[in-house]
């Protein structure tokens, strides 16, 4: 039954009417701060389904019912200067398409598409009705404004509306702005959002226009369901129109999506799957297991990215100070120990993951990047970078060390405060980064020497200020263990044997080993979790479980914490352990709490937490694991002899009160068991750095 266009007011006076009158009420109360009214279109499907089904095909025709309709509600109840809309939400969700999935059929119809909003022009006005004025006899002539690329004159001053019958060559029409009616618009640019992408695919976009009150509501990097109608507009070459068209959407409604994860749908039996899989006692193992299963060994590494992929609970003080709950880890490795595998795999396994390497991204790539626009007139628009993207979800730098010293410091405040301040061409903004970080870095050398005086820390392209806002950094090193070889060899053999040939998946002759992987959500035989329902266990845990310490757990950490201060390092400047650790452990605790799903963390992951934290620090540095070294770059045993030789050159300078001769000071420092030559190095790095100055000549010392 297809419904006439004369009846569609009266159908929508009726809708909002029965459903929405304290709507209508509140919004004649807010105007002009609120100018729309929000319609469900579930509840015009429940009022008559034809009629919403109209609503899918004939958007613009009820659109303007609606309006109308509210518009005279509106006045009966005494207020006829307001102007609102209705906005549609809630769109079915065979409306529903991707920026790649819009073709030709779908123009003219009322549609939903999933994206994020990258580029966000300048809310401008633009003319909606223009008023005209003839020069010849001065008559107005109104003239409706349907495209927004150009401008619609009259075309002559006709006698019956009381003109002089001029053509428009006879004439000229002048518009009058004061008499036209304007209209917010601006241009926003949604891009479909990058989990949807096969790999190595640039993600589509669409230039979209929003009007009236929608105009300046979205901000760079936002994630939204834009219901609108697609049109298209002729593209044009050397002057002409041509057969070819590009799409633009006219946004109808926005919603927001803030609720975190939203992309991922969870069926209520994939729910009941993933609580089941909570009870299991071996819950922790039997994830740490479904981590790069390709990957042989590694558990503790495993085990950490595991909780890495939960994370802590991002908090707010009463002060306003925001409280990280993403756990950031650095892998630091000899070439070949599967870093790059680790990170790709954790990319693809984390909801909203992305995965960028050190070389290829340069600071504006990972934070934000101010583009000059080439389609409008030029102006600058901010379009959000892969840790503004991978907001609420994980970052993979591979090759971290290889980035520029430049890119790299934009990584100081997306780290720490997660957030990025741009301020570029005149645009001052501030995203959200609130992404974990994995990152990996290889040795300066090739590989990590251990019989030196350079902590392994230095020996990495990386500034001690950035080391230290990783609350886990691991050491992979590749040492030869004839066992271990054998597995690691078997392992890979048997990983190879099980492939399938690409070749014979693209010819469609062989079943793509993880298509069918991802039927079976536990894998009995391995004893692994497939991806997808990882993704949907992570996404399930970070929405809906918070989980706070239990006093025994906060107990046990502090009582970890204030012993390590106690043992102290090798040397009296030495920290065992700073109070940045207090905030890794406590992420750490509950991110192994929601691995369970509880909303309470227990001493048992306090336990798993101090556990980790002891391991990673005992294989970076040994049993006498010093802070100051990680700050300094030098280990305590270098930085005592730096402080022994200072002393010997300030003493024997006030005792005499004359220039220290060099020799006298090499003979001192043999005293206290350091080789001249050491001591020679020494000074001549003490004389670089400016704490000692040779007065005159190489012979002789004074101190600054």
């Amino acid at each position: 039954m297809t419904i006439q266009e004369f009846d569609l007011p009266a159908r929508w006076r009726t809708l909002l009417l029965d459903n929405y009158s304290e709507a209508i009420h509140n919004l004649e109360v807010s105007w002009p701060d609120n100018q729309s009214l929000e319609v469900s279109y579930r509840d015009i499907e429940s009022f008559d389904p034809d009629f919403a089904l109209s609503i899918i095909e004939e958007p613009e025709s009820n659109t303007q019912a609606a309006n109308q309709a509210l518009g005279l509600l509106l006045s009966e109840l005494g207020s006829p200067r307001i102007v609102a809309f209705v906005r549609i939400t809630e769109l079915p969700p065979d409306s529903n398409r991707t920026v790649r999935q819009l073709r030709s059929e779908d123009l003219g119809l009322m549609i939903s598409v999933n994206a994020i909003a990258t580029k966000i022009g300048k809310v401008l006005p633009r003319t909606y009705m223009a008023s005209f004025e003839c020069a010849g006899c001065g008559n107005i002539i109104n003239v409706n404004q349907p495209n927004e690329q150009e401008l619609i004159e009259p075309i002559e001053c006709m006698v019956i509306d009381d003109g002089c019958g001029r053509k428009k060559g006879q004439t000229r029409f002048s518009q009058k702005i004061e008499q036209s009616i304007l209209i917010d618009t601006q241009f926003i640019e949604l891009q479909e959002p990058p989990e949807n992408l096969r790999g190595g695919v640039q993600p589509e976009r669409i230039l979209c226009i929003a009007e009236h009150d929608i105009a300046g509501q979205l901000n760079p990097g936002d994630r939204v369901t834009a219901n609108g109608v697609l049109f298209v507009r002729s593209q044009r070459k050397a002057g002409k129109n041509t057969p070819i068209f590009d799409i633009f959407m006219r946004i109808h409604s926005i919603e927001r999506e803030d609720i975190p994860l939203e992309e991922i749908q969870i069926t209520e039996e994939e729910e009941r799957e993933i609580k089941d899989l909570a009870k299991r006692e071996d819950i922790h193992e039997l994830l740490t297991r479904s981590i790069a299963p390709s990957i042989f060994g590694m558990n503790r590494q495993k085990e950490s990215l595991m909780l890495q992929l939960f994370g802590g609970v991002a908090s707010k003080a009463k002060d306003g100070t925001r409280l990280r709950g993403d756990i950031h880890i650095l892998l630091m490795g000899d070439p070949g120990v599967a870093k790059s595998q680790l990170l790709s795999y954790m990319s693809q396994i984390s909801p909203r993951g992305r995965f960028t390497s050190g070389m290829s991204a340069s600071a504006a790539g990972l934070t934000a990047a101010a583009v000059q626009d080439s389609a409008a007139d030029g102006r600058w628009t901010l379009e959000a970078g892969a840790l503004a993207l991978a907001d609420l979800g994980l970052a993979a730098i591979d090759e971290f060390d290889k980035m520029n010293e430049n890119d790299r410091s934009s990584m100081h405040e997306a780290m720490e405060q997660q957030r990025i301040s741009v301020s570029k061409a005149g645009i001052n903004a501030t995203l959200s980064t609130r992404c974990a970080i994995l990152a990996a870095a290889n040795p300066k050398a090739g590989r990590f020497q251990s019989v030196t005086e350079v902590p392994f820390t230095q020996q990495i392209n990386l500034k001690p200020a950035l080391i230290s806002r990783f609350d886990v950094i691991w050491l992979l090193t590749d040492q030869p263990a004839t066992d271990h070889d054998k597995q690691i060899a078997d392992h890979i053999m048997n990983n190879r044997a099980d492939s399938t040939p690409e070749i014979l998946i693209e010819q469609g002759s062989a079943v793509d080993p993880t298509k069918s992987a991802a039927k079976e959500g536990l894998h009995i035989e391995d004893g692994v979790v497939n991806r997808d329902l990882i993704r949907k266990y992570v996404a399930f845990a970070k929405r809906t479980i918070h989980p706070q310490l239990t006093d025994e757990a906060k107990t046990s950490l502090k009582k970890f914490y204030v012993e390590t201060r106690r043992e102290g390092g090798e040397s009296h400047d030495s920290i065992a352990i700073s109070a940045r650790a207090i905030e890794g452990l406590y992420r750490l605790c509950q991110a192994s709490a929601r691995v369970k799903l509880s909303s309470e963390a227990t001493i048992e992951d306090a336990r798993r937490a101090i556990r980790l934290t002891k391991l990673w620090r005992l294989e970076l540095m040994g049993e006498n694991y010093d802070e100051t070294t990680l700050q300094s770059g030098k280990k305590a045993s270098a930085r005592n002899r730096e402080r022994v030789i200072l002393e010997i050159v300030k003493r024997v300078y006030s005792e005499t009160g004359e220039i220290v001769a060099l020799t006298d000071v090499l003979t001192e420092a043999g005293r206290a068991e350091i080789s001249k030559d050491v001591a020679q190095d020494i000074i001549d790095l003490l004389v670089t750095d400016g704490r000692l100055i040779r007065p005159r000549g190489y012979d002789t010392l004074q101190p600054v």
